[in-house]
């Protein structure tokens, strides 16, 4: 039976200034990213009367589930109105099935037309094929950001707010 051979020549890594200064950049880019996130969960664990009390610190200032408590229901609302809340009770779950109900049909919607769309193209020879998948293609090119005032505006002149 033979041994594994092991390298003659193992080469030592030396210490690379451009090496360096990248690992220094993407761990300010990471902790950039990840900061907010952190404040929100530290935030959320933190009394309300108590979350200006020392915004320096990193931890939360008296760690509760009392947010939690409040946001899914379970709290009554003299309790939650003691805690610094209006006391308007939620019913979270109603509002999550919804969220879920509304998600999923536009989900399988999307798929469906799309895949009916993405056929059409691919399959079947038409007049004005190539144009019209051309302008579709500009379309998506189109930030969603810029629609939202004209959107806005044909649901305000539709008297659909509120």
């Amino acid at each position: 039976m033979t041994a594994l051979a092991q390298p003659q020549n193992s080469v030592k890594k030396s210490f690379s200034l451009g090496r360096f200064t990248l690992w220094v950049v993407m761990a300010v880019i990471l902790f950039t990213t990840l900061f907010p996130f952190w404040w929100v969960i530290r935030t959320s664990l933190t009394a309300p009367d108590k979350v200006f009390t020392d915004p320096t610190s990193l931890m939360p200032v008296e760690p509760t589930l009392d947010n939690y408590k409040r946001v899914l229901g379970l709290v009554d609302s003299s309790a939650s109105v003691a805690a610094g809340g209006s006391g308007q009770s939620i019913n979270f779950f109603l509002f999550l099935r919804n969220s879920i109900i509304f998600a999923a049909l536009i989900t399988v919607g999307q798929v469906f037309f799309s895949s009916t769309a993405a056929y059409a193209f691919a399959r079947l020879r038409f007049p004005f094929r190539d144009q019209l998948f051309l302008v579709y293609i500009s379309a998506l090119v189109v930030p969603p950001i810029v629609t939202l005032i004209p959107n806005f505006i044909l649901i305000r002149n539709l008297e659909w707010i509120n």
